[in-house]
């Protein structure tokens, strides 16, 4: 716009580009930012009822929450004069004294609501405990519906209809009616995990999907993780300072393609973390195959006042004041409970969607022992209790020794290993071995009736493969000097980096320094890695110490998992083969080696080294029981 002064000159006028957006523009910006799919409805939903004190919730869903919510719990409900207020941006009860520190409650913003009336028509129906009626309120789309009485339950009954209507833009980009069940699902079952203590109904379409009662803990992930069993589960409860870690690990031989198996529970608030994600899978790493991920839920307590939980209004993120201390935590539990023998943890075949082929009429080459001769391997010393000393191991040995009588060249005959009074203070989680067949499969029978089939190559690779590891950390990481030092070209941040874990990088064989401009210098790289190509190294190295702050360098996979790698096949190649026939103390010896070596549940690829059934498992494949 041009308008000419009281002088004749020409000034210039601009419309204002700056304006205050309207209320309902703003509530509908707000709500987006809280309620983005029905999934966080029904998360704000629930951790209402649970903030309310409920015991009791039932989630009715209708086209995957698209349609239809409706969230039914008997806490303490809310008044009639609470009601309006309830609808209201920024009104709350769990906020005291304006204190966003000690925060205690699993909502505190006062946005749900408000934005869940804003984005769908919104009804709320509660009574308080001894209240002679019930009190009913509606919003729709931002626009409040009068309060009223009504009949109702004590608790609280919330109903959300039409999602997204009053933003039909915003309702497009919605997935299917399953897809979006599916996340409604997976975050009431990480809700459930937290709380154990409350019984929790989930209903899809009219058709009820789980009815969880008041349970344990073990008893809730059990019944949430279902693809896991009582056997496979590993207790933990660890502390370091004021953190407090306890909760269950899944064995390794229990893995998914994705981290949905995942349950991390922070002072009560289920989480999606990734300072705890990182942590767990450093910690499963020398257990599991490359691309899989553990299953399973841990419960962090950390002090109030080192935890910010006000990061997003969503509330599914949170910041630790002390992201190592929590990281070295996590990582020291895990290593240190999955550091076990084979047999001390369950591996069920089903757990490994193992599907028996069909029998197949072949012979089967059973090898047994006509003599006893000397072990391929000693059997270890003792390093726990002296009930397992070679004398007794002897006895249990001669007690299983297989008896077979050939008759006619077509029948082999098993005596059954017996536990006698000699031995009954004997434990073998793996039991005595009767027989190998197809010269690679270990057969043996516990005490308890139970089958146990172990691989004999994968046993012994995980042996080897730990002894080498043992032998390779006493001795330290043996610095390689290159014979021409390589200059790197890298990006200014990537020199920095390095640079900064200089010492870290030295301890671990790599020697470098600054050779001005955008390069760097490598005089030496571990010795166990031989010729490699440097750049790519540390590219990945900086990659994975730049996308986690608190990450050390020995713990970068990178680094780690060429260095496994070359163990690894070092023990591969060290180790029996499958094809080898092997005696009965031989057999043996590998068992109870097995079962006092570390991570011996896995081979150095992540495998199962072993598997067990029980007798009932046996019976179920026979229809008799």
């Amino acid at each position: 716009m041009v308008e000419r002064s009281d002088r004749g000159d020409i000034a210039f006028q601009y419309p204002n580009k700056i304006r205050q957006l309207s209320e309902h523009t703003i509530n509908l910006i707000a709500a987006g930012e809280v309620i983005e799919r029905p999934a966080a409805v029904v998360k704000e939903l629930v951790e209402n009822a649970l903030d309310a004190g409920a015991n009791r919730i039932v989630i009715h869903l209708v086209n995957g929450g698209i349609d239809r919510i409706q969230v039914i719990d008997n806490g303490c409900g809310m008044s009639s004069n609470d009601l309006p207020l309830a609808i209201e941006r920024h009104c709350t009860s769990k906020l005291k004294e304006e204190d966003l520190i000690h925060i205690q409650t699993l909502g505190f913003r006062g946005e749900a609501l408000p934005s869940i009336g804003a984005a769908a028509r919104l009804k709320i129906i509660s009574r308080t405990k001894n209240a002679s009626q019930a009190w009913q309120i509606s919003v729709e789309g931002g626009k409040t519906k009068g309060i009223s009485p009504s009949a109702g339950q004590e608790g609280t009954q919330v109903v959300v209809e039409d999602l997204f209507f009053a933003t039909p833009a915003r309702r497009k980009f919605l997935k299917t009616p399953r897809v979006e069940f599916s996340r409604c699902e997976s975050m009431i079952q990480r809700l459930a995990v937290a709380r154990p203590e409350v019984s929790l109904c989930l209903i899809r379409d009219d058709k009820t999907v789980f009815d969880l009662p008041i349970q344990t803990q073990q008893e809730r992930i059990l019944a949430i993780l279902t693809d896991i069993r009582k056997e496979e589960l590993i207790f933990i409860d660890f502390q370091r300072e004021e953190l407090h870690l306890t909760g269950f690990l899944g064995a390794s031989s229990v893995n998914r393609s994705t981290t949905n198996g995942q349950i991390m529970v922070v002072n009560n608030r289920p989480v999606i973390d990734p300072v705890m994600q990182t942590a767990i899978r450093v910690g499963y790493r020398d257990v599991l195959e490359k691309g899989r991920h553990p299953v399973v839920a841990l419960f962090l307590s950390v002090p109030l006042d080192q935890l910010d939980v006000n990061v997003h209004p969503a509330k599914t993120e949170l910041r630790f004041s002390d992201e190592a201390n929590v990281r070295a935590l996590l990582i020291g539990s895990i290593q240190k409970s999955l550091a076990m023998g084979a047999g001390n943890i369950g591996v069920h075949p089903e757990s490994l969607h193992v599907v028996p082929r069909q029998y197949q009429s072949k012979s089967v080459n059973i090898q047994y022992p006509s003599s006893i001769q000397r072990p391929l391997f000693s059997p270890p010393e003792p390093s726990v209790p002296q009930h397992t000393s070679l004398q007794q191991m002897d006895v249990l040995f001669n007690q299983s020794a297989l008896s077979a009588r050939d008759v006619g060249n077509s029948l082999v005959t098993f005596s059954n290993p017996t536990f006698g009074k000699d031995t009954k203070d004997i434990v073998f989680p793996l039991g005595a071995a009767i027989a190998q067949i197809f010269k690679t499969y270990i057969l043996s029978v516990t005490s308890e009736d139970e089958l146990v089939i172990v691989d004999q190559h994968a046993a012994h690779e995980r042996l080897t493969h730990e002894l080498l590891k043992k032998q390779y950390i006493e001795q330290g990481i043996c610095a390689q000097p290159l014979l021409i030092p390589e200059v790197i070209e890298l990006s200014d941040s990537q020199i920095q980096c390095l640079l900064d874990f200089k010492e870290s990088l030295e301890g671990l064989g790599i020697e470098l320094e600054s050779f001005g401009g955008r390069s760097i210098l490598v005089r030496s790289l571990p010795k166990l890695l031989g010729a490699i190509s440097v750049k790519p190294l540390l590219i990945d190295l900086v990659e994975e110490l730049e996308a986690d702050e608190q990450a050390q360098p020995k713990e970068t996979e990178s680094l780690h998992f060429r260095l496994d790698a070359i163990l690894a096949r070092m023990a591969c190649h060290h180790s029996i083969r499958a094809g080898r026939s092997l005696k009965i103390d031989e057999m043996n010896a590998l068992l109870r080696q097995m079962e006092e070596t570390p991570r011996a549940g896995t081979c150095s690829h992540g495998r199962p080294t072993w598997l067990k059934w029980s007798k009932k498992d046996i019976e179920k494949l026979f229809h008799r029981s």
